[in-house]
């Protein structure tokens, strides 16, 4: 059974936000070459909110039986949401609570990666050069 990728942001009242998630979730899959689906931790109830897809929660639990599964957070650091102890982390236990079978593991948050720094440069350089910045 391969790795299935659930690609977990936090979820928005903005069909943008999905849009964004979706984007990185299709290079996600294309670079993987494995099942990448998008999820959120929480969303809004009510139909004009289903730009956010599935819960984290209902994503895991419609796993099939046995699948291993990465949860890859789409989030910039750790805190109440993201990281020990956090919403995600009771989400992924209370499933597996629930669902022994499955095998999940979750990615850090994306501070603290040696290339954000650089991103972060190189998307200021285009915005201001930097060599106009006192």
């Amino acid at each position: 059974e391969p790795w299935r990728v659930l690609l977990c942001d936090h979820g928005s009242p903005t069909a943008q936000v999905a849009a964004a998630r979706e984007a990185v979730r299709k290079a996600l899959k294309q670079r993987l070459g494995l099942d990448v689906t998008g999820c959120c931790m929480e969303r809004r109830e009510g139909p004009e909110f289903d730009f956010n897809g599935q819960l984290l929660e209902q994503a895991l639990e419609a796993l099939p039986q046995g699948a291993r599964a990465i949860v890859a957070l789409l989030f910039l650091q750790e805190g109440r949401h993201a990281g020990p102890g956090g919403d995600i982390a009771t989400i992924v236990s209370g499933v597996l609570e629930k669902r022994p079978d499955l095998s999940v593991t979750t990615t850090q948050v994306l501070a603290g990666h040696p290339g954000l720094i650089e991103l972060l440069l190189k998307r200021a350089e285009k915005a201001v050069p930097l060599r106009l910045l006192p």
